[in-house]
């Protein structure tokens, strides 16, 4: 939020407007929501009770971190607590869900990968976040049941806090226009043991090729989808993923290449919460003009969008100074 080559001094322009900013860390990002959420709590009702005066809490998260608060903040209401809480804010959080490619889901098992690879499909947060999870080479992703089991939960808790004011942002553009990421390209090759190992950006429809697995002394394996639609190229907000597992595959003595090493990973659409944003079926349009959609299908109470998909969470002029303008005076 404040590093060298920010867009935008966040922290700074929330201390130059008389605010206070108190930062929560995780022991482990990677546990479930519900689980990290008891820290949310704790710090909120720390900071309630070590406040010089009676101003309102601001109280929101970054990516994750938007609904370990949002639940958080709707647990203590069921509980009858006072959060003291007047605004809500996420920054490029999955709402509806985050977005890995099914070949990279597929390609882990069919290495048999070790703990940094396993953990991008594995940890408990990654099977609540994403929209589509498989951990078995074949068969059609499908939401995890830690998925499901959470915003069952969720649910329960009344899905959105209902005392403070909701707003968000998206690191993805509003307009429909993506990150211009075609469908069907390759999008990582491998080499050595691994050489013929080829992972696509995702295509829409019934037998979509998203993979061709390949090592030595072992049959290939083509990997296809029948329910996705297109979504490396969709607008949202960007993550390094292909690049990240062409990495660890040179650590692990497989060469490779990432032709398209950021692809989408939180849809303009699930940042801003919109509804019936699943993606359910391959008809599904991730590439819908947010625009001109009605507020009331969202489940904020005001968003905004970037004017260019850009980096998940990266802190821009545009949405950085966007936020600080809806702070409670």
């Amino acid at each position: 939020m404040e590093g060298a080559g920010t867009d935008y001094k966040f922290i700074s322009a929330l201390h130059q407007r008389g605010y206070d900013l108190i930062l929560v860390g995780y022991e482990d990002r990677t546990k479930s929501i519900v689980d990290n959420a008891k820290t949310v709590t704790e710090a909120i009702l720390n900071t309630i009770g070590r406040r010089e005066g009676n101003a309102p809490l601001t109280v929101g998260g970054f990516s994750m971190g938007g609904l370990i608060t949002r639940y958080a903040l709707a647990k203590l209401e069921i509980q009858k607590m006072d959060h003291q809480t007047a605004l809500y804010l996420s920054y490029d959080t999955p709402h509806r869900g985050a977005w890995l490619p099914v070949g990279i889901q597929k390609l882990i098992p069919f290495l048999l990968g070790d703990s940094r690879m396993l953990g991008l499909v594995s940890s408990p947060a990654a099977k609540q976040m994403l929209r589509w999870h498989s951990e078995q080479v074949q068969g059609e992703p499908v939401p995890h049941k830690d998925r499901v089991d959470f915003l069952k939960e969720l649910d329960r808790m009344g899905n959105w806090p209902r005392r403070p004011r909701l707003i968000g942002v998206a690191n993805g553009d509003g307009q429909g226009v993506g990150n211009g990421i075609k469908a069907g390209e390759v999008a990582l090759s491998a080499e050595g043991d691994l050489s013929g190992t080829r992972l696509f950006t995702q295509p829409p429809g019934r037998n979509a090729l998203v993979g061709e697995l390949v090592m030595t002394d072992r049959d290939p394996i083509s990997v296809h989808t029948d329910t996705i639609p297109e979504m490396d190229g969709a607008p949202g907000g960007t993550l390094n993923n292909f690049g990240l597992v062409a990495a660890l595959l040179k650590q692990l003595g497989a060469p490779a290449t990432a032709h398209h090493p950021s692809t989408c990973f939180v849809p303009s659409g699930s940042a801003v919460d919109l509804a019936d944003f699943d993606l359910a079926t391959s008809e599904a349009d991730p590439f819908a003009d947010l625009s001109k959609l009605p507020l009331e299908r969202s489940g904020l109470d005001e968003f905004l969008c970037a004017s260019n998909s850009g980096t998940h969470t990266s802190m821009t002029a545009e949405l950085g100074s966007w936020i600080v303008d809806r702070l409670p005076r």
